[in-house]
Parts: C-alpha cells; structure tokens; sequence
C-alpha cells in the first residue's frame, strides 16, 4: 500500500470542475487582484473569526512583513521569535533590518518556552512572534503577560491554525495582529499561495492595508502615502478560498477525527514516540508531528512500507546557514535542537482513505514493537 503525504490530486478532486469555472470567470471578468472577490473573501473571514478588520495578502510570509514592517521594526530593533519554526518567522525580522532574538521552546510541545522569553528580552526589544506550529498553540496567556509588562507587541504567528481558539477567542485574535496561511498544504488550502491579516486594531489595519499595495490607501490610485510592497491576492484565489471556507468546518473534523485515532493508537508508546494530547484548547491539524527517539529509523520503516513522511524541521533556526551571522553555536538552545532531531510529520488530511489512516498506525506500532523486541 502507498500512502502519500499531501496527496493534492484526492485533495482537489471533487472541486477540479468548480476551479475550471472559477478561473475561466475571473479571466473574462477584468477584474484580477484585490477587487471584488478579495472584498468578498476578507468580509467572509471577518464572519468567521470575529475580527474587525482582515487584509487578503499574497503568502503568509507576506503578511509578516506587512506586519512586521506596520509594527515599526526596522534596523536597531529586536524581535523575539521561537528557534524551532518556518524561516518566515525570522527572515522576515532580518529582511527587514531587525534582529531576531531566537527563543528556546517547550522540549514537549515546541512551543515558545515563556520562562526563556523573558529571559531574552533586550533593551530593543519591541516585538514578541509566538508561533502555533502543527496543531499545537503557544501559551497565549503567560506570552501576553510578559509582553505587558514590557511593553512589547504580540504578533501571533497562526499561519496554520484558522478554526483554532484559546479561552473562547480564535486563533490570530490573541494578541495585537495575526494570520492565516492559505498555501495548498494548509487546512484552508487555496489554489496557488494566499493569506490573511487580522486585527482588531484601526490604525494597524490602515498602515497594513497600505503597505500590501505600494502604499496606496485603495482611494486614489497612484497616490503613495509609504513605500510599499506588491503584496496582493488575486482574485481567482480569493473567490475559490470563498468557496471552500462553506466545508471547512466539516474539513477540519474530519482532521481532528483522524489526529484522535492516532493520539489514542500512540499515546502507549512513550517515551520511544511521543505526541502532544493537549486538549485545553481548539485544536485544528494542520499536520501531525510526533517525536521518536530514532526519527530516522522510524521514517525509514515507514518509507520501506510505502507511507512518505515529512521532517517539520530538520535543523533549529539559528543554527542554520542563513542565520551563521548571529553567531549561534550548537547548544545554545538545546531543545529546539532536540526536537529537530526527533520530529516526524504523519500523512493527515480530510480526504485520506480510512485503511490508509489504520495502515499507517498499524506501521507505526509495528515498528514500535520491533523495536521493543530488541530491547
């Protein structure tokens, strides 16, 4: 049996005619980027999530540069971001001019550690990134708190966690701003890259709004008001992300169903794999990471019997090339470290087939059992 990891082809299945016609009205429409379906598009999420305000972008990593850049980081300025993460999350503070302070994580979770939060706050320090990373959140309520008492602004990193919520407030409300990733992988994939800002907040949704479009304010046009970027979602992309938002929360119970069978078949087998069963909070899988003491034998096994695997991430965030330049040496954030050496991504998605769901538990309990057996 075979068992892909995104499998994009049973993903979109049932909507391939729907997106014939969807591309074919826009190119007949003339009408291209940011009119009415982006309008359309940003008004359904503020439906859904209860934001006042939501600015459809081109990529997450977009949207975090818009942000990054509206929240005033620049060069002289220190943004605490977590070590174990995408690049965007830190890339985004260099492209900028910014420093990232990288943050140690939670060696259960790999989450943002608040204890090391506080501890790495500099005297530039004005931006705090806590990132919710696979299906698991970062702890909103003790970040917010350190962030309050140095005034520092909390830029909510949920790419992959729209239909998340904490306490009764949705993922990407928690804090200042936040986003959702619409990149085909993710819960809510879309057709080619897209995400969205938002904010409670008037003034930052203005400058955000602004900034995505060449500084323009969406009144006059060729008036520049700041140098912006060309940050903007097409409208092909917006209209069919309007249309697959109707079954999203059919999506992602379809998710969470399959991530509970693999949380019950796995939770026996600690420490040799462990998972994350935190359930205080909304939980939306976006993919399912375990940490196995031999990740790679693990992979291997899972590799021989036909299941494909994915590694979210293979290496911390300062240790990597593109971040040589902050001087970081190996140790100094040792469960970042940890963790990329034991993670490994599952296949999880609404469209995969039950057998391939009980295949691959039955794959990874064999492998648990083999390797007990030597033991």
């Amino acid at each position: 049996m075979n068992v892909p990891f995104f499998n994009y082809e049973a993903r979109y299945a049932q909507d391939k005619e729907v997106i014939k016609d969807m591309i074919f009205r826009v190119g007949t429409s003339n009408n291209f980027i940011l009119k009415e379906c982006v309008a359309a598009f940003e008004e359904r999420i503020r439906q859904y999530t209860g934001a006042k305000h939501a600015i459809a972008t081109c990529s997450g990593t977009g949207a975090l540069t818009i942000l990054l850049r509206a929240m005033g980081v620049q060069s002289g300025v220190d943004v605490l971001t977590p070590a174990f993460s995408f690049i965007s999350t830190a890339s985004t503070i260099s492209l900028l001019g910014g420093r990232p302070v990288f943050v140690d994580v939670d060696p259960r979770t790999g989450m943002m550690d608040p204890n090391d939060l506080e501890a790495k706050i500099t005297p530039n320090s004005r931006v705090v990134i806590p990132t919710h990373l696979f299906s698991v959140m970062a702890d909103m309520r003790a970040i917010n708190e350190i962030a309050a008492r140095h005034q520092l602004v909390v830029l909510e990193d949920s790419a992959v966690s729209l239909g998340a919520s904490m306490q009764g407030t949705m993922a990407g409300l928690l804090g200042k701003a936040g986003l959702y990733s619409f990149f085909p992988a993710k819960p809510l994939g879309g057709i080619g890259d897209g995400a969205i800002i938002v904010t409670n907040d008037d003034e930052l949704a203005t400058r955000c709004r602004m900034l995505r479009n060449h500084g323009q304010d969406g009144i006059t046009r060729f008036l520049h008001h700041h140098l912006g970027y060309n940050h903007r979602m097409d409208e092909t992309v917006a209209l069919y992300l309007t249309h697959k938002l109707e079954r999203f929360d059919s999506l992602i119970a379809r998710r969470a169903e399959i991530a509970g069978q693999y949380h019950e078949a796995f939770k026996s087998l600690a420490p040799q794999i462990e998972v994350v069963l935190d359930d205080d909070y909304e939980r939306v899988y976006y993919t399912y990471v375990l940490q196995a003491e031999d990740r790679d034998g693990l992979r291997h096994d899972l590799h021989e019997r036909g299941i494909e695997t994915q590694i979210y991430y293979p290496e911390a965030l300062p240790l990597q090339p593109a971040f040589q330049h902050l001087g970081h040496k190996r140790g100094d954030f040792p469960h970042a470290e940890g963790i990329a050496k034991r993670s490994l991504a599952l296949p999880l998605y609404a469209e995969m087939q039950d057998e391939h769901v009980q295949y691959v538990i039955e794959s990874v309990m064999a492998y648990s059992s083999k390797v007990n057996a030597y033991v």
